[in-house]
């Protein structure tokens, strides 16, 4: 109950709130509480960074279908491997380059991405550093 007290005044505090998206460690409770206040767009945007969603979470972030939240979503090492792989036949350039930035990205996703031939997404898979 006092965590998420605590969780009230801080999504609360406008300065503050985009930060404590981007990477508050987040407890199943906490989730829905902070999708539920009334976030803007931006919020949201910004929240679909945090790096502690799961993959219920990141699923229910897929279901708002924005644009820029999909995009930082794919790059999720959460990111469920259906995503991927439904994200992948839509062979969506801006989409293919945000799925090769994903530190878990399995091998046949990366064959999938390389037989699009398509260099920026090769240049991006380059640069993935867990790969």
């Amino acid at each position: 109950m006092k965590q998420i007290n605590y969780l009230d005044s801080l999504i609360k505090n406008k300065t503050s709130r985009i930060e404590i998206l981007k990477y508050i460690e987040l407890e199943d409770n906490m989730f829905d509480k902070i999708l539920d206040s009334k976030l803007t767009k931006i919020e949201i945007i910004y929240f679909s960074t945090n790096p502690h969603l799961s993959q219920q979470n990141i699923n229910k972030l897929f279901n708002l279908k924005i644009d820029n939240v999909n995009i930082n979503l794919l790059r999720n090492s959460n990111c469920p491997e259906g995503e991927i792989e439904n994200f992948i036949t839509l062979n969506d350039k801006i989409y293919n380059i945000a799925m090769a930035h994903n530190p878990s990205l399995q091998k046949k996703h990366i064959i999938k991405l390389l037989e699009f031939n398509d260099k920026d997404v090769t240049m991006s898979l380059k640069f993935n550093n867990y790969l």
